[in-house]
């Protein structure tokens, strides 16, 4: 049994966390991650609170939703913009970067901070209950020194975090720098949707012992999603396809335990 599993008095050897994610990019979002979690088809989500559906989200969504902190906008068509007055986390179209490598390249750590800090202020003040902390497009696994202003304001503000990939351009163990500070790391953090190589059952069969966290993004057909998101429409057929496959029922099957943000931060 996994430390934290048991410490949750869970008898399983295996969990996972099933987090919804880019609530507040568009309508057409927000509703297909309400239906996932009304249905239970996730167990979580995080909120994209620089994005211009965010203050919706949160009124659709309720205020239990993770913060998704935010220096790229990899979407040509929907720019995202700084919550501060932050010169080096600006693209050339005025907005963030569509590259997330961009955005770590040219980022200040101190401006990042202000404005890592201001975005979960922002949360707040739309009325969110921060349950954990990610960052959209993985950014701060780029440049050490952003994933270390990543670490600091969880620890600040009492967050576990979402974040499971290393380094990509050096050899440091993001996720050994992570655990030595105290952080929960999910044993494996992996993407999944409609155009995924393994089935539902297939990745369930594969996780590691521990918790694990699958991140989905769904969404139900809008024409304001088509008309901007390059992947809306395997966002819709994601969404279709967790409605099939039933993700709670079926990690019951499997002897997974499912777990939500909450059971991270109680243990």
């Amino acid at each position: 049994m996994s430390d934290l599993l048991g410490r949750l008095g869970r008898e399983a050897q295996r969990g996972v966390l099933v987090s919804a994610s880019d609530a507040g990019l568009c309508y057409s979002i927000n509703e297909g991650v309400r239906r996932a979690l009304s249905a239970q088809l996730v167990s979580g989500a995080s909120l994209l609170v620089v994005a211009p559906f965010a203050r919706e989200a949160v009124h659709r969504l309720g205020a239990r939703l993770g913060i998704q902190l935010a220096l790229s906008s990899e979407h040509e068509l929907l720019e995202i913009r700084p919550v501060t007055h932050s010169p080096s986390l600006l693209g050339g179209r005025g907005g963030f970067p569509v590259s997330a490598d961009d955005a770590a390249e040219h980022a200040d750590p101190d401006e990042v901070h202000r404005e890592f800090r201001a975005q979960i202020e922002r949360a707040k003040v739309l009325g969110v209950e921060p349950s954990f902390l990610a960052t959209h497009d993985d950014v701060v696994a780029r440049q050490l020194a952003l994933f270390d202003v990543f670490l600091d304001l969880a620890e600040e503000y009492e967050l576990p975090i979402r974040h499971g990939y290393d380094f990509a351009s050096s050899g440091l163990d993001a996720a050994a720098l992570a655990r030595d500070r105290g952080h929960f790391v999910a044993a494996r953090t992996l993407n999944w949707s409609a155009d995924s190589s393994v089935s539902w059952d297939e990745l369930l069969d594969a996780l590691p012992e521990g918790v694990s966290e699958v991140i989905v993004s769904p969404s139900v057909p809008g024409d304001e999603a088509a008309a901007v998101l390059s992947d809306a429409e395997r966002r819709v057929r994601t969404l279709e396809l967790l409605e099939s496959v039933q993700p709670r029922a079926a990690a019951q099957r499997h002897n997974v335990e499912w777990l939500d943000w909450n059971d991270i931060r109680s243990a």
